[in-house]
């Protein structure tokens, strides 16, 4: 038998539709299952056997949201600008991803908090990814005082500013990449 893949749970900022969708999708799979099940006992299944055969085929039928925003996240880190290869990050900056906070960008709109539990191997990639997409532009943040907002900067300091965070790939960021590209669309719900 295969052993479990290791998870961790993480939390995200995501958009305030990205949550409407997967709850959407969540109430529209929850109700297919009941009626596959309900199906299979009207064919003479016994109750039982029909509640562990949609079990069996739930992941692929009817995934709940974190196997959703997981599949998403492959399929965005798969992408070319995302890819790699890229060199393991070291302690230090494995340490320095767990720090809380933001990292600089701009507020893409409306946003909410969630957290979902996805696969140990998926986050490593993602922080992974994410760290050095946008490791030149974090240290040229850093290296000319740039890194948080202030309204002492002049106009030139601004658009400098801009134009590396720009470049920034926060894995937030990359996860509502993910979820506008690959996530739960409104026709699919």
């Amino acid at each position: 038998m295969d052993s479990p893949e290791v998870a961790q749970h993480y939390t995200v900022w995501i958009r305030v539709q990205h949550a409407a969708r997967l709850k959407a999708l969540g109430k529209k799979n929850r109700i297919a299952e009941s009626l596959h099940i309900r199906q299979l006992v009207d064919e003479g299944m016994p109750s039982v056997e029909a509640r562990l055969a949609a079990r069996r085929i739930r992941m692929e039928m009817w995934p709940p949201a974190q196997v959703v925003v997981a599949r998403a996240l492959k399929q965005r880190l798969d992408e070319e600008d995302l890819r790699g290869p890229w060199q393991p990050l070291t302690q230090e900056e494995a340490d320095r991803m767990t720090l809380s906070g933001r990292w600089p960008g701009h507020s893409p709109g409306s946003l909410i908090q969630r957290h979902f539990t996805l696969p140990a191997h998926l986050l490593t990639r993602l922080r992974t990814a994410a760290w050095r997409v946008s490791e030149k532009p974090l240290s040229e943040l850093e290296r000319l005082d740039l890194w948080h907002h202030s309204e002492d900067l002049s106009p030139e300091e601004r658009e400098l500013r801009h134009e590396f965070v720009e470049q920034v790939y926060a894995p937030p960021r990359i996860v509502r990449q993910a979820l506008d590209r690959y996530g739960p669309q409104p026709a699919e719900l």
